[in-house]
């Protein structure tokens, strides 16, 4: 992980993914809420699923006219329902990677889910081509029909086993990094317990562990780049068998990306590298005087004052045992005790952040009540870090339970607060569309579900005493200039994959260069002294989209300039850019991007005008603080 808004977050690729293509035989069940961990797990069955989609497909192709077809839907909505079964195991799996029984059934997954989503597809083609289509428009909306078009751009039958080799490389990078660990005074930490310590006001404590983590990841480069070798491979082959030039334009149907394509992206970039960039430039040279520096090294760029960064204050006195969390907190209290009363007898603890994020959205708004009331009684949160968990942060939802569920790593750094408003703004839309009746218009393309949650970040601002007290004014002014770094960062890491998968001859080995180089062009004053694994351009083999989801960083970078397009109007008018946001929330699902940010009364992410401005008011908001 690195500055705030690179948690690497897993978020609304799962919620995109999974959600959409989610199992589990659960036909006696009511469907009533319960407790997470109350939540059964029964393996679901591909021989079953795949007999109802048969099924459904042929009422569907029966069908004598729209309401008949809606009916067929609804079936459809049951069936996904009854699929819950494969998120909870993936979540479970993730809380510990090492659990022979969730590894094995995610294996299983793993196995089914390409087969999973070539039905899906199937289904999708019969309602492309209905006889009654322009009537189901009528009902279903017509960006509903957009969305299934780009689907079978992206995705047959021709690719199952293809995707199943993907997965499986996957999940042997996943259980490699989830395992990656750090030499540190004489013990092993979990990798993600660094980041507390690589932040510390001690500038020779902040370069030992920046040099002691890279160590950790220069251990692992050879399977990394490995890994990655056979991923390019694979995803070459993909696109070859769905008869695209490259992967970069096969990706751009599987992002579901309507509206704009990559001539607007690379656009969007060049605006970046003209605004962002020297505004970034700017700032880092704020932060140099601000930490009474001479020059600033790669193990400097992770702090922002020099008396530290803002931690939560309930964690920031606490003695930090070997776990990570507060010494005597046990390694499921951060979800027992969801609903801690004052929070101050959990002073040191995952339940005082959570009790802190309770408060937060109990005050902002009455939806926001509800919705956080929801998620933590009900025990639809894990963040606390053990051995063996995945690391980063995502939110998912429960389709049986219509539930979204965060995960994430409380890691005693600003990293708490900022992952509940960012993943709770995900979960917080999933909450507002979770009684809607058209299951299609609850998934968001990626960077429609980023601006959600990346606009919470800034709407939550006002509440930050609740985290930070005497500090929150700190925490704010350095979120502010991390979002910068933030747009400046996935920009660059969506340059680098478009040239990596443009590039037919293209290896792991020369991915390093082509890094190191576009590093220097977004970033030229980032200086890695004697840190030779990020000077040499390994960079990137740290970023678990790179590998998962190539292609979604640009997502954040443009959700990014609408969430502080909103942050910038809260400023002027708290009240209408409230009500814009939840309208944002309800309306996505039924428009493209570039439609639901004019509806919203944002400025366009791929106009000069909207970048200018932005650029202009930032500096001259951080100015004043």
């Amino acid at each position: 992980m690195l500055a705030k808004g690179f948690l690497l977050d897993l978020d609304t690729a799962m919620e995109n993914g999974l959600s959409t293509c989610t199992a589990g035989s659960w036909e006696r069940m009511e469907d009533m809420m319960m407790h997470f961990k109350e939540m059964p797990y029964e393996r679901v069955c591909y021989e079953e699923l795949e007999g109802r989609y048969h099924q459904l497909m042929e009422e569907l192709r029966e069908a004598g006219d729209a309401e008949a077809c809606m009916a067929v839907l609804r079936k459809r909505y049951e069936l996904m329902a009854d699929m819950t079964a494969m998120d909870l195991c993936y979540v479970r799996h993730d809380m510990d990677v090492n659990d022979a029984f969730y590894a094995a059934e995610q294996a299983y997954y793993d196995e089914i889910g390409p087969k999973l989503s070539d039905l899906s597809n199937q289904f999708d083609r019969l309602l492309l081509d209905s006889p009654h289509r322009k009537d189901l428009e009528e009902i279903l909306g017509s960006y509903v029909f957009a969305l299934m078009e780009a689907g079978q751009s992206g995705f047959d039958s021709r690719l199952i086993e293809l995707a199943q080799e993907e997965n499986k490389l996957l999940a042997r990078y996943n259980q490699l990094t989830s395992n990656g660990t750090v030499d540190w005074e004489g013990e092993k930490r979990k990798r993600n317990l660094m980041t507390l310590i690589a932040q510390s006001p001690d500038r020779d404590v902040r370069k030992r562990a920046s040099l002691a983590i890279s160590d950790s990841w220069e251990a692992q480069r050879q399977e990394l780049e490995e890994i990655f070798d056979k991923l390019l491979d694979n995803r070459r082959r993909q696109a070859k068998a769905m008869g695209f030039s490259s992967y970069v334009e096969m990706s751009y149907f599987r992002m579901s990306r309507i509206g704009y394509g990559p001539k607007e992206v690379a656009a969007f970039r060049e605006l970046v590298k003209k605004y962002l960039v020297p505004l970034s430039r700017k700032l880092e040279e704020r932060r140099r005087k601000r930490l009474g520096l001479e020059h600033l090294y790669i193990y400097d760029s992770g702090v922002h004052f020099p008396e530290g960064n803002p931690v939560p204050v309930c964690v920031e006195y606490a003695p930090v045992g070997r776990a990570g969390m507060a010494q005597g907190d046990g390694a499921d209290d951060g979800a027992d005790n969801c609903g801690a009363g004052d929070g101050e007898s959990a002073v040191g603890s995952a339940a005082a952040c959570l009790e802190a994020t309770r408060r937060m959205y109990t005050e902002m708004s009455p939806e926001t009540a509800e919705f956080i009331a929801f998620l933590l009684d009900n025990g639809l949160a894990d963040v606390e870090i053990r051995d063996g968990k995945r690391g980063g942060g995502y939110m998912t939802t429960f389709e049986r339970y219509k539930a979204p569920f965060i995960f994430a790593n409380f890691d005693g750094t600003f990293e708490n607060a900022y992952i509940m408003c960012h993943e709770g703004g995900h979960a917080f839309q999933g909450y507002l569309k979770r009684d809607e009746e058209i299951r299609e218009r609850c998934w968001n393309t990626s960077e429609m579900a980023e601006t959600h949650a990346m606009a919470m970040e800034f709407f939550t601002m006002p509440y930050m005493e609740l985290f930070f007290g005497e500090r929150a004014g700190d925490y704010r002014a350095m979120h502010l200039e991390d979002a910068v770094r933030l747009i400046i960062n996935q920009c660059l890491q969506d340059e680098f994959q478009q040239l990596v998968y443009e590039d037919p001859d293209m290896t792991a080995e020369k991915c390093n260069g082509l890094w190191a180089r576009l590093d220097r062009e977004y970033f030229p004053d980032k200086d890695y002294d004697c840190n030779v694994n990020l000077r040499e351009g390994r960079g990137w083999q740290r970023i678990p989209h790179i590998y998962h989801w190539p292609f979604y960083a640009i997502d954040y970078a443009l959700a990014d300039i609408g969430a502080l397009g909103y942050y910038r109007w809260m400023h002027e008018d708290r009240e209408a850019s409230w009500e814009s946001y939840l309208r944002l929330c309800r309306e996505s699902g039924t428009m493209d991007f570039p439609s639901l940010v004019k509806s919203a009364g944002l400025g366009s992410p791929f106009e000069e005008e909207t970048m200018a401005r932005l650029a202009e008011w930032m500096e001259r908001k951080l100015t004043e603080q």
